[in-house]
């Protein structure tokens, strides 16, 4: 892979994929909140090589909108 390429893999994910403080940020909550969530499934969530969490921006923004409105329940 080019360097370019990867830069633009980089620049790609922010859109696509949200990390645990921007899901915190747009639920209201803390990260470890975030953290307890994707691993007992009630957030969708991949990890990284790193063992990073990032959770699917579009499906995660749908649950926040469940959430405010008080239906949020398990996603798996």
């Amino acid at each position: 892979m080019t360097r370019q390429a990867a830069e633009s893999t980089a620049h790609e994910s922010p859109d696509h994929l949200l990390s645990r403080t921007q899901v915190a940020r747009l639920f209201g909550v803390s990260t470890s909140s975030v953290t307890r969530w994707a691993r007992t499934g009630l957030l969708k969530a991949i990890r990284t090589p790193g063992g990073h969490y990032r959770f699917p921006a579009e499906e995660t923004r749908r649950a926040a909108a469940r959430f405010a409105a008080g239906e949020l329940t398990r996603l798996d």
